[in-house]
Order: structure tokens, then sequence, then C-alpha cells
């Protein structure tokens, strides 16, 4: 979210969530029952590839000058000037985990 917030909006930040459901436990326990019949030794594996950056706590995150070609003129007032920790808060409370 702080880098939306420093590129006023023209970056948007990703959504991110892992869901472990009956349906993927069910095709997962298939697919094993497949491999063990067939009697390969074959691995069932999943690779993700994430990466989650912070600023400095301190930091301010509002709209940068520098980016202001990037973004529109109502940017500055939606995003306003955050601090890095004021916008982690943020996101933490809307989660549920605060």
């Amino acid at each position: 979210m702080s880098f939306e917030h420093i590129t006023g909006g023209y970056v948007l930040a990703g959504f991110h969530e892992v869901i472990y459901t009956e349906g993927t436990k069910t095709a997962m326990l298939a697919r094993q029952a497949k491999l063990d019949e067939e009697g390969s030794k074959k691995r069932q594996w999943r690779v993700s590839s994430t990466m989650f950056t912070h600023f400095r706590h301190d930091v301010d995150c509002g709209p940068m000058k520098e980016l202001a070609h990037l973004y529109d003129k109502d940017a500055e007032e939606k995003y306003g000037r955050l601090t890095a920790k004021q916008i982690l808060m943020q996101e933490l409370e809307a989660t549920g985990m605060v």
C-alpha cells in the first residue's frame, strides 16, 4: 500500500490471499491418490513468489512531487500525507489483525 501512496495511485497495490478450502483439499487428495495408483514417485509441490517490502515506520508516504505527472490532482487529497506506520496500521485494522 505504501508504494501505491507514494505514486499517487499510479501503481496500485496488489492483493494477496491464500485460501485452503475443502475443495482444494479434495483436489489435492484425488491427485495424490492418482499418483499413488500409477506408482509415481512424483511429489506434489507449489511455487509461489511474493515479495513484501516496507518503508521505515516514519517515512512520509504521501504522493511524491517528482511523480506528479503520473497521477491526477485528486491523488494528494485521496492519499494524503501518511507515514508508513499509519498505512500499515490501516491495513492491519482493515484485515482484523490489530
